[in-house]
């Protein structure tokens, strides 16, 4: 099973736990419905349905309340909105409180009677006066959310005090609720969690979902975690969608309870079914990866879907990444990417709006517009993505989009640096090592090249390449300069270079080693230098030479045909044919091959090489493992005299005077 993408330790948890408080999550279902109470009184709801029925219809209002309570709630009886309205009308005439609280509840839903909120309220309200505890609580909500009356939470408090003292769960739970969120007053944690206690021993789910909250962030109690899933576990049993994702949550990353990715992934199904658009992202991610079920990218980019459509930042730019990359129909896609990247921005996403920045930048889906581009990085960087700060400083280094300010941009690499941006880090290093001479010069190069390679170790792999050319490019600059302090100093630089990897940096101070440029010559450690530089062409031909000659290595024909033969394959160069040419043609290395010898021979004399114009003469004058030809010596003698060779002249020279000469 693989890992999840972005580690759910306990701090994203937290972070999404209260995502979904702070969201009105803890609320869900209840914005526009009221929960529907059980009995205005307990005499009543232990009548049985026929006696019930009995005194109803001989017109005992209370009996009439409670029968449309049952009506409404389906107890014992089929639902019937109709005959709830009915006999909660009868009882409402006759001024029971039990039965106008209900015939409100009725019109606040609009069952079997159009929705009126006022008319709603004005029923609650006088069912609250006659002491009803549905209609306080009713009436309690209806101040709290404005429905029907002017929104008055402080009121709204009182009213729920005043149920919730004589045992109404509901309204402990909407006290503790307005005590847990301030709402009508000041916030008073250790108060809602008394409440919310209360409430929870009665079975409410709700108060079990906020108090479990107020368990796992330690408000109002002692933090207990393991108690939090307990209540959370309790109130998803009960229904609660808020309960069921905070509940994946902590089984996904096992906090306060044992890691259950398929416990979790269930529940995150349950939520995601529920609409919450949270739920919907994260089982997306599971999908995606195969996490407590098995992978399944076009389910995973459903739900994404699914959860963007609602709004939920994070699905929206997780969209927009499968979008962007890797999808069948690029330029399609790509359009409907950036709207996802719009979304998310607009919602504050950070990284959606460095990715419009960037689209913006590079013409990436959009026409080019480098000044939308740095618009777009300074939102980002606005939002708290460090990354931002290294894209917005090349601008201003480069004055793309924006005037030049090569200040600013320094100061936006420290910044991004500052934050572990490896992209940042290599950028302030190259401008630090590129610095100029000067005092400090020395200490700020050396803190560039520390920076570098900090990148590097982070992933940034141009981080290397740029230490690399640096060094490289420092080393040529000074080599050329021709005094002897710069070629040292010329030498050091290959040698950073190279051991950074640079293989012609390598090269050189293989160079520099065997010939004793800026450093005591050491054959030896030539050799080692040109074997990090092996795959260049330049330094196959330098360890042909130096085995061929025996120089820092013993001598060995084998190994300097190996690698002549090396070169010859790689680059089709006259001085390159002429030594593997020279090594087979005299069984060097290995048997003698005098046709193949001659043939790479001829090649190099035709690029001009002068000895090997001239062996090639000699061996056809005199048919050294060649048949011999007059005619065929003299035209390769005079190649190679033509190339400057002063043997191949002053044997012509004697030719011409001694044309019998053998």
């Amino acid at each position: 099973m693989s890992a999840f993408p972005v580690p759910l330790d306990s701090p994203l948890v937290i972070r999404l736990l209260g995502e979904a408080l702070d969201s009105g999550l803890a609320a869900r279902g209840a914005v526009r419905a009221i929960e529907l109470l059980g009995s205005g009184d307990a005499f009543w709801g232990g009548l049985d349905l026929p006696e019930l029925r009995r005194m109803a219809e001989a017109g005992n209002p209370g009996a009439q309340a409670e029968l449309a309570w049952r009506w409404a709630v389906g107890k014992g009886l089929a639902r019937s909105a109709r005959e709830a309205v009915v006999w909660a009308a009868r009882s409402a005439e006759a001024g029971t409180p039990a039965g106008e609280a209900v015939l409100g509840w009725l019109l606040y839903h609009g069952q079997g009677l159009p929705r009126d909120l006022a008319e709603a309220w004005r029923l609650f309200d006088q069912a609250s006066r006659g002491g009803d505890l549905r209609g306080t609580t009713w009436s309690g909500l209806c101040l709290l959310r404005g429905d029907g009356v002017t929104r008055d939470p402080a009121a709204a408090r009182r009213r729920f005090l005043a149920a919730a003292g004589q045992g109404g769960r509901a309204a402990q739970y909407w006290l503790g609720r307005c005590l847990y969120f301030g709402e009508g007053g000041e916030r008073d944690f250790d108060a809602a969690v008394r409440w919310l206690r209360e409430a929870d021993v009665q079975g409410h789910g709700r108060a079990a979902d906020l108090l479990a909250r107020c368990l796992f962030f330690g408000r109002g109690t002692a933090q207990d975690r393991p108690a939090a899933v307990d209540r959370w576990r309790a109130a998803a049993g009960e229904g609660i969608p808020s309960a069921m994702y905070c509940l994946a949550l902590c089984l996904l990353a096992g906090v306060g309870v044992e890691a259950d990715p398929a416990g979790a992934a269930e529940w995150l199904r349950r939520a995601a079914a529920a609409r919450i658009p949270g739920a919907m992202y994260l089982l997306g991610h599971c999908l995606a990866h195969g996490i407590g079920m098995p992978a399944d990218a076009e389910g995973a980019a459903d739900w994404y879907r699914r959860a963007a459509r609602r709004g939920h930042r994070e699905a929206q730019y997780e969209l927009a990444e499968r979008l962007a990359f890797g999808g069948p129909r690029p330029d399609r896609e790509q359009e409907e990417a950036l709207r996802w990247y719009r979304a998310a921005a607009r919602q504050g996403h950070a990284g959606a709006r460095l990715k419009l920045g960037h689209a913006y930048r590079w013409g990436d889906g959009v026409v080019e517009n480098k000044t939308l581009a740095v618009a777009w990085y300074r939102r980002a960087l606005a939002a708290g993505e460090p990354a931002a700060a290294v894209w917005l400083g090349e601008c201003l280094e480069r004055g793309e989009g924006v005037a030049r300010d090569p200040e600013a941009a320094l100061a936006l690499y420290r910044t991004g640096a500052d934050a572990g941006d490896p992209h940042a880090l290599a950028e302030l290093g190259r401008c630090l090592i590129a610095g100029p001479d000067g005092a400090g010069a020395a200490e700020a190069r050396a803190r560039g090249e520390a920076l570098l390679k900090a990148a590097a170790e982070q992933g940034w792999s141009p981080a290397l390449a740029e230490l690399e050319r640096h060094w490289f490019e420092t080393g040529e600059r000074l080599m050329a300069s021709g005094n002897e302090a710069s070629r040292a100093e010329a030498a050091a630089c290959f040698r950073r270079a190279g051991e950074l990897g640079h293989r012609r940096a390598a090269f050189y101070h293989g160079e520099c080693l065997r010939h004793g440029i800026g450093v005591p010559a050491d054959l030896a450690q030539a050799v080692v230098w040109y074997r990090r530089a092996a795959t260049l062409f330049d330094a196959k031909l330098a360890l042909g030479d130096m085995y061929y000659y025996g120089q820092g290595v013993p001598a060995s024909f084998r190994e300097a045909l190996r690698w002549y033969r090396e070169a010859v394959r790689q680059q089709d160069d006259a001085y390159a044919h002429y030594c593997y040419g020279y090594c087979l043609f005299h069984g060097q290395g290995a048997p003698a091959d005098r046709r193949e010898g001659a043939r790479h021979l001829r090649q190099a004399a035709a690029k001009g090489h002068p000895e090997a114009g001239f062996e090639l003469g000699l061996a056809y004058y005199r048919g050294d493992g060649l048949v011999r030809s007059p005619r065929q010596a003299m035209k390769w003698l005079r190649v190679a005299a033509g190339h400057g060779h002063p043997e191949a002249r002053a044997f012509l020279e004697r030719v011409q005077r001694e044309p019998k000469l053998n």
